[in-house]
């Protein structure tokens, strides 16, 4: 049996995060992709505050964004993310911002994270906690555990 895949975030969009033409301001798509990560990361049984009291945070190494059609407001979106390589030091997921149906593609983006500890060093998860590191990797897709 196939274990079940994470397969969207949805979210309905705020007055407040739009500008004078109610289209979603450029900044708040960072928010929508991380509030989408904490989301997946939760469904596979990796809570995000668990990092916190391991001592890790987890910084966005690299943002890339792609706007191909505008979000307004009150239109309900599909976030569809991607863990799609992982290394022991860093990880990269992928997102697709969709409409409600998910006929229409939003939005297109790609973000890379390491593991810090308290002093900013980073740290291996394959070394430092392997169980973790292992959980992470599951959430990858077949074809992905092949690059």
């Amino acid at each position: 049996m196939k274990n079940k895949r994470y397969s969207y975030y949805e979210r309905k969009i705020n007055y407040y995060e739009t500008d004078m033409m109610q289209v979603v301001h450029h900044s708040n798509y960072a928010r929508y992709l991380e509030e989408t990560r904490i989301d997946m990361l939760n469904f596979y049984g990796i809570p995000f505050d668990m990092f916190d009291e391991m001592g890790y945070v987890i910084p966005v190494l690299d943002l890339k964004c792609r706007f191909v059609e505008s979000i307004r407001y009150g239109e309900t979106v599909k976030i569809v993310p991607k863990l799609y390589k992982m290394t022991p030091i860093k990880f990269y997921f992928s997102y697709e911002i969709y409409d409600k149906s998910m006929t229409v593609l939003k939005h297109v983006a790609e973000t890379s994270h390491c593991i810090l500890d308290k002093e900013f060093k980073p740290v291996s998860l394959k070394r430092k906690e392997p169980e973790l590191y292992e959980k992470m990797l599951a959430m990858l897709d077949e074809e992905d555990k092949n690059d």
